[in-house]
């Protein structure tokens, strides 16, 4: 008796099994979902980083109209130069048009002998030999040449409240 081989069919030529078909949907699944969670994390980071960078840039733009108006000739009675500095910013509020959920509090030093550490405290602010003048009013605030400063920048993103801080130390930079 003869068998005829060709007759007879192999049944994993004609196609894939259900189980391939499932291991292959479950597989590219995966890959799809672990790429789209990196794109949608890239994009949250993207947004956190420029909100930090419009954060960091209203800090610094603060900081420059500081700057700008210790370097005003002395003017005490019009806040203009490096002694009005304290009687015109310290323990102030500043808000940021374009940034309506943000706000800078700043803090001027103008005690000597409580300048925090890390505005290089304690520190002759007046350049009298001493570190232990108060100059924190208007009468003594004629003598700064030095005004340690810190920036606050509050802002809320994503309902959380963010917050930078920025010390400077503030010093008439023109003649």
């Amino acid at each position: 008796m003869a068998v005829d081989c060709h007759n007879q069919r192999d049944t994993r030529s004609n196609g894939l099994t259900l189980v391939e078909v499932t291991i292959s949907i479950v597989i590219f699944v995966l890959i799809s979902l672990s790429v789209f969670m990196t794109l949608t994390r890239g994009m949250e980071q993207r947004r956190f980083s420029f909100q930090m960078y419009r954060a960091v840039n209203s800090l610094r733009d603060q900081i420059a109209e500081v700057q700008e108006i210790a370097n005003l000739p002395q003017n005490l009675p019009n806040q203009e130069g490096i002694g009005a500095i304290y009687d015109r910013y310290n323990s102030t509020t500043a808000t940021i048009s374009d940034f309506p959920s943000a706000q800078i509090a700043m803090d001027c030093f103008a005690n000597e002998a409580t300048v925090p550490a890390v505005l290089g405290g304690p520190q002759d602010l007046n350049f009298d030999g001493d570190a232990q003048d108060d100059l924190s009013n208007i009468s003594n605030g004629s003598d700064l040449r030095l005004v340690p400063m810190s920036f606050t920048l509050t802002f809320v993103q994503n309902g959380i409240t963010q917050t930078i801080t920025m010390h400077r130390l503030i010093t008439k930079t023109t003649d």
